[in-house]
């Protein structure tokens, strides 16, 4: 029974994991829609109303000049809010997971009970033990 429930936290850090995981592209995938919005609408209007103020003073070309810098550092902007952060909780349930799962592949169960029955020296346990795998077997019929 403790190895169901060892792989029942297993899944349940996994499945906390992978939410807060999508939940995070999400959000980073709303930045990036954003800048990109701005990205675009920097280029259609900002072009067109800084280009014709500008061209009379400086010339058409150091006019397109200016506009463009200025796109660019309102896109790195954007892109520098679109950063991933790292989630404590996500690496938390992570890591429980990698612990779990590495626990049951460490240990067999079997020989730990057999091993604590036998350094006990007790015949309860044993007959403790198997009256459980008798009642879970027949659960399951």
């Amino acid at each position: 029974m403790r190895l169901i429930q060892t792989l029942g936290v297993a899944a349940q850090a996994e499945s906390l994991r992978l939410r807060r995981e999508v939940r995070g592209t999400a959000r980073q995938a709303a930045w990036i829609a954003a800048a990109s919005l701005f990205g675009v609408a920097a280029v259609v209007t900002i072009h067109l109303a800084a280009i014709a103020y500008l061209a009379p003073q400086q010339g058409l070309a150091v006019a397109a000049g200016i506009v463009a810098v200025a796109d660019l550092v309102i896109a790195g902007i954007f892109l520098l809010l679109a950063r991933r952060r790292v989630d404590p909780v996500a690496e938390e349930a992570r890591a429980l997971r990698v612990a779990t799962l590495a626990s049951l592949t460490r240990r067999d169960p079997l020989r730990g009970v057999l091993g604590m029955a036998l350094r006990s020296g007790s015949a309860p346990v044993l007959g403790a033990v198997a009256a459980e795998a008798i009642s879970a077997w027949l659960k399951r019929r």
